[in-house]
């Protein structure tokens, strides 16, 4: 009997002694995982990416031709921004800001720390942000000028020609925050916004933002005028039907907003001056020097349309077109249309200029001095305009 009890004692024991190692691993683990995550802001930037490192890189193609043609190959086919800053081209990957010449040759190779980055491009100066994170920064040809943190991640950003970034936040009491920096990041104004902002467009003194709210089921947008030196508002529009997919302000004050459904302008005081609404769906739009041009697809049809407005108004000269449209950009008094292995020249009155045949495997285009660049899923090429 006693020799049961023993073993019964010294089986209990056991049982102890094990679940007790149990617990012991757990709670090591459980420590290990609690460090870990406290010093993530320390390792995480130096994973993050992890396995498309060496796929997110731009290259030359050294056998282009020197005088017209040239290829800049993107591996991996990554989802790039790109754009003209002054002379140069930057382009935006996941980890790097390469900058070329006019040329295709790198001049220079920054590297950022970013998920989800963005770049916005506006006269001689880069904005990239960080959507949904809490970092942005503003670089240059000759380098980075400065880089900050917000308190709450980031909804979007928006560059002035003068180097002023109005960066849209979340916010803990309101639909969002908008702050706007100077050129050497030195906070301009702060903003609280009751209704989420869908777009920033800068003008003379201040800016104009354009607000989303909904009524009855439709999204209504409507437009707001505020200078950086008062709290005080100087007009408000009255809201419209429709989404706002970027709002373009003058320096008078006047704006055009382009809708998912319609293209408004307003004068200088506010009002309403006019509207086009759609008969097709938007593929694409482009605003600068107080013009606006926008393409239309209709898929029944099979036809595309490009409208193009100017003389601050919103009466377009309607050009229909027997190609399909991809991209469209505006260069003073002229826009450039590309589709179906073509870049068309038209001028504002609608008389079509000129025409040139390229490869039809580009998606969007750029300009810069006599060359056409084509920018395609992995690659980028250049033309010389005829």
């Amino acid at each position: 009997m006693a020799n049961n009890v023993d073993l019964v004692l010294e089986r209990n024991k056991r049982k102890r002694l094990r679940r007790f190692v149990k617990v012991g691993i757990f709670a090591f683990f459980i420590l290990i995982g609690v460090f870990i995550y406290k010093m993530r802001d320390v390792w995480f930037p130096h994973l993050e990416g992890f396995g498309t490192r060496y796929q997110n890189n731009v290259t030359r193609n050294e056998n282009a031709e020197a005088e017209g043609e040239f290829e800049l190959n993107v591996s991996g086919g990554v989802d790039y921004h790109a754009d003209f800053v002054k002379n140069d081209l930057f382009i935006l990957c996941d980890k790097y800001l390469y900058i070329y010449g006019s040329d295709g040759m790198l001049s220079d190779s920054r590297q950022h720390a970013y998920s989800n980055a963005v770049m916005k491009a506006c006269g001689t100066r880069a904005l990239t942000y960080s959507s949904s994170g809490t970092s942005f920064r503003l670089d240059g040809t000759n380098g980075m000028i400065y880089e900050a943190q917000t308190e709450k991640p980031i909804f979007f950003g928006v560059l002035s020609e003068d180097g002023m970034a109005a960066i849209v936040t979340e916010s803990e009491t309101y639909a969002c925050h908008l702050n706007v920096f100077d050129v050497s990041g030195k906070l301009l104004y702060s903003r609280e916004c009751v209704e989420r902002l869908a777009d920033v467009s800068f003008c003379e003194n201040g800016c104009i933002f354009a607000t989303i709210s909904a009524s009855g089921g439709d999204l209504m947008t409507a437009l707001t005028y505020i200078t950086f030196d008062s709290n005080d508002v100087v007009w408000e529009s009255s809201p419209i039907e429709t989404l706002c997919y970027e709002l373009y302000a003058m320096p008078d004050g006047s704006a055009y907003i382009i809708g998912d459904d319609m293209v408004a302008y307003y004068s200088s005081t506010g009002a309403l001056a006019g509207s086009y609404d759609y008969n097709a769906e938007i593929v694409d739009f482009a605003c600068g020097n107080e013009r606006v041009a926008v393409i239309l697809q209709n898929e029944q049809r099979r036809r595309s349309t490009l409208l193009l407005f100017s003389d601050h108004s919103a009466a377009p000269q309607t050009v229909s077109l027997d190609i399909a449209a991809k991209s469209v950009i505006l260069d003073t008094e002229t826009a450039y249309l590309l589709g179906a292995g073509q870049v068309r020249t038209y001028a504002f009155s609608g008389d079509l200029l000129g025409t040139l045949t390229v490869k039809d495997a580009y998606d969007r285009i750029l300009k810069y001095g006599k060359y056409f660049y084509l920018l395609g899923y992995d690659k980028i090429n250049r033309v010389l305009i005829q």
